[in-house]
């Protein structure tokens, strides 16, 4: 049985028929869920303007568990705001859980992190700690998650100078001395990276682990939250050479 009310956010929406969109959302009850919202294209109230991502709204659903219908939906909160590289990582995090996500499977540690994500990006925090800490938790909360204190093979505890390497299946473990390229990570980072201990060294660490767990589970198919944030980038650097200049 549906909840009366949910708490969620639009992760994404489409164009659905004349009037309608359809929906991606993800609440705190019943975690990710698809929706048809009727009717709201040709709205020029306040319906189509708060279905918009990063709005905190209360919705009301109905209907079959493939696709329900979003009956009732209102503001729960200012909606956020968020430019720049900040608009694109919290782009990122909606396009991955929209990815990953399955349908209808409550994920309520996930979705406050979700929360808490947005308003640092919105308060001009730092983007990268804020997007690892929240791929390992997604990680975790799939089912996908690691140890990085403990080599898996000889459950020996991780130590500063040494390296180590991911195995996906299993975690991490002592790397053989012919070892190299991007899956060879320092045992300080590692566990500064447990710690959520941010330093460039743990960054970068995480970046490359979160990296190699996420990309077998995402696909083939490219982010576009990464492509627009890389050509911005690009864009940027282009424009600054030739101010230099």
């Amino acid at each position: 049985m549906l909840p009366e009310q949910l708490t969620g956010f639009l992760l994404h929406r489409r164009a659905y028929r004349e009037t309608s969109y359809l929906t991606d959302l993800f609440t705190l009850e019943l975690g990710k869920v698809s929706a048809v919202a009727k009717g709201v294209r040709g709205n020029k109230g306040d319906k189509k303007s708060l279905l918009q991502s990063f709005q905190p709204l209360l919705l009301s659903l109905s209907g079959k568990h493939e696709l329900r219908n979003l009956n009732q939906f209102e503001s729960a909160g200012s909606m956020l705001k968020l430019v720049g590289y900040q608009l694109f990582s919290a782009m990122y995090l909606n396009e991955l859980l929209n990815r990953l996500l399955p349908k209808e499977v409550p994920h309520p540690e996930l979705f406050h992190s979700y929360q808490q994500s947005l308003q640092w990006l919105a308060n001009d925090g730092e983007i990268e700690p804020c997007l690892r800490q929240f791929e390992l938790l997604l990680l975790g909360d799939m089912g996908y998650g690691f140890d990085l204190t403990q080599d898996y093979e000889n459950g020996q505890l991780v130590e500063a100078g040494i390296d180590y390497c991911l195995v996906l299946e299993n975690g991490i473990k002592r790397a053989e001395y012919s070892a190299q390229g991007s899956n060879r990570f320092d045992g300080e980072a590692l566990l500064q990276v447990s710690n959520n201990v941010w330093t460039p060294n743990s960054l970068q660490c995480a970046k490359r682990i979160t990296r190699m767990a996420l990309s077998p589970l995402l696909g083939h198919k490219p982010l576009k939250s990464r492509e627009l944030f890389q050509q911005t980038w690009s864009t940027t650097k282009v424009n600054n050479i030739g101010n230099v200049k």
